[in-house]
């Protein structure tokens, strides 16, 4: 038994190494391909070699603004969560709440409507409450509470969860971009970089955003997977 259970451990563990080196694949063949590439052009106002954008990633600089735009994400995927998951829940459960709520969700969904930088909302909310940050929070969470609410009543709770982290990310960075209420977060740090043409620092901020998302997204999908196999068992 005790010899079985090193066995499947071990396995495991070399299933989990062969997974990480497929991960790292493409990866790989996008940064290499964007350094020689880059190398071949010799545009660096267009396109810097990966190499430079890197050492930039890890400025310093950058460390607080991801630290802020990281920390409002995470607390609007918690607003989204308490709110989003138990409407979810609820559609799941009792038809007739379904029938009410799914509807009206979908219309609003179509009808506020969402992008990276703004919704179709964000000038009625500039109109009821100004460029304030009560604003930008209405901005970042209003849309992903019906998108985390749709898809959870479907059963999918941490697909929600994981995709109400990627709306939260999405906004927060494009209301940081257009709204003026901030002068920190990595969206803010994004808009200053490219009016001054510091193409080699928005490449590098792009890079810590999607690797920062990447990052969280799979510590919700393990946690998610752990929490999964505590309730069967």
């Amino acid at each position: 038994m005790k010899t079985k259970m090193i066995g499947d451990k071990k396995l495991e563990q070399e299933t989990r190494t062969v997974r990480w080196f497929y991960h790292t694949i493409p990866f790989i063949i996008l940064f290499l391909s964007w350094e020689l590439l880059a190398r071949v052009i010799h545009k660096p106002l267009i396109l810097p070699p990966f190499s430079a954008v890197a050492v930039n990633a890890f400025s310093p600089s950058l460390a607080y603004p991801l630290g802020s735009t990281l920390a409002f994400s995470l607390l609007g995927l918690l607003i989204i969560s308490l709110v989003g998951l138990p409407l979810g829940m609820l559609m799941q459960r009792f038809k007739k709440a379904d029938w009410v709520i799914n509807p009206f969700f979908w219309f609003l969904l179509f009808a506020l409507g969402f992008g990276f930088v703004t919704t179709r909302i964000t000038p009625i909310l500039i109109l009821l409450f100004e460029l304030s940050p009560l604003t930008f929070i209405l901005h970042s969470i209003l849309v992903p509470i019906l998108v985390v609410a749709l898809i959870s009543s479907y059963g999918a709770k941490l697909t929600a969860v994981r995709v109400g982290f990627l709306l939260c990310w999405a906004f927060q960075i494009g209301g940081e971009m257009t709204f003026g209420t901030t002068t920190v977060g990595l969206g803010y740090q994004l808009s200053q970089y490219y009016f001054l043409h510091n193409t080699e620092m928005v490449y590098a901020i792009m890079l810590i955003m999607g690797f920062t998302g990447l990052f969280v997204d799979r510590v919700l999908k393990y946690e998610g997977n752990v929490i999964k196999r505590k309730w069967r068992s």
